[in-house]
């Protein structure tokens, strides 16, 4: 059945992020907990999660592209952010994330990433699968709740791609941790392409927040998250520009099908 609508362990190794800050794409992992999950099988994914039964929500991730001449995927985007060994979604799906709190987050959810139809022959491939195991409710907690090499790995204000926003005053409360000013401002970011867009303020502040609620920020257990680098599983059935709420992760799984 389906219908619409301390964080983070310290990485095995500090090095999924280049030295660049500047980045074209986001680089896969290469050693850790996600480096060993990576590319998994169909059959032994589902192996792998034959007891688990819990509700699962998929979106598309608009900002992943294929590669035509590797045939490679390739992240462009801040979110889902896969470096620092730790899988977290804090700039994408505000509405999807703020559709429920974050304690309610971490009630044994899963998240599936697909890809857009419309890079290679018009399917919904695999992107990420990965179980919540923390939320916060704003990137002040978030900030300092994860291990210092961690929110290294995932700093806004030094890599392009970065998804967490370091507060320039640690304990922020109240409205004050909503507030951009009080955030260091990226250089250069997916939402940042020059001095004057302000579309970060938007992963701070949401601007829908009076409607929807503020987004829960939320990071995955490393040792329950799937990357795929490559076109190896696909979904079935088409899928809605919004998000899919699923009663089971096993519905998810039996609506996948593996590349011949």
């Amino acid at each position: 059945m389906k219908e619409q609508g301390s964080c983070c362990r310290p990485p095995v190794v500090a090095g999924c992020h280049t030295s660049q800050p500047m980045q074209t794409v986001q680089p896969f992992p290469e050693h850790g907990l996600l480096a060993d999950n990576l590319d998994l099988p169909l059959q032994r994914l589902r192996t792998r999660l034959l007891k688990v039964r819990s509700r699962t929500y998929s979106y598309v991730v608009r900002s992943v592209k294929l590669d035509q001449s590797t045939l490679r995927f390739e992240q462009r985007g801040s979110a889902p952010n896969f470096q620092g060994d730790c899988l977290t979604l804090c700039t994408c799906k505000h509405q999807m994330r703020a559709s429920q709190s974050p304690n309610d987050w971490e009630d044994n959810v899963w998240l599936a990433g697909f890809t857009g139809r419309t890079i290679y022959d018009g399917t919904h491939w695999l992107f990420y699968l990965a179980k919540v195991e923390s939320a916060h409710e704003s990137h002040s907690e978030l900030w300092k709740s994860m291990d210092a090499a961690v929110r290294q790995a995932k700093a806004a204000h030094l890599y392009y791609f970065g998804d967490v926003f370091k507060p320039k005053v640690s304990g922020l409360t109240g409205s004050a941790r909503y507030s951009p000013t009080r955030y260091y401002t990226p250089p250069k970011h997916t939402h940042r392409r020059d001095r004057h867009d302000t579309g970060w303020h938007n992963d701070i502040k949401y601007h829908l927040a009076d409607r929807y609620g503020h987004p829960a920020l939320l990071v995955a257990d490393p040792r329950l998250t799937f990357l795929w680098d490559e076109p190896m599983i696909f979904l079935k059935q088409d899928h809605c520009r919004n998000y899919l709420k699923w009663s089971s992760l096993q519905d998810v799984l039996a609506q996948l099908g593996e590349a011949t």
